[in-house]
């Protein structure tokens, strides 16, 4: 179990940035705790799912970044146009919401 006191001693990915003196610390702990044996290796199916979770959570991130920029609405029924254009470049929707150009 990762001490709270030393944050990232465990982890040197996870080391916050601080002076040298701090790091070398952290670096020191966490060859002392490997070499000890106290941490176990990540084996490769480990590292795999913890990637994937950050992938699949930096992809939730960003869809939910984009989402809230424009929401788009889907229009149902029917098409009515906003205001009265020429008959000749009106749209015209057919089976299925398909387009029809004439």
């Amino acid at each position: 179990m990762p001490s709270p006191l030393n944050r990232g001693a465990d982890n040197p990915r996870q080391c916050s940035a601080g002076s040298k003196a701090e790091v070398l610390a952290n670096v020191f702990a966490y060859l002392k705790k490997s070499m000890a044996g106290e941490i176990q290796p990540e084996s490769k199916e480990q590292r795999m799912e913890r990637q994937a979770d950050s992938l699949a959570d930096s992809q939730l991130w960003h869809d939910n970044y984009r989402a809230s920029f424009l929401p788009a609405f889907q229009i149902v029924g029917p098409h009515l146009p906003h205001k009265y254009t020429d008959d000749r470049s009106r749209v015209r929707f057919g089976r299925f919401g398909h387009q029809i150009s004439d």
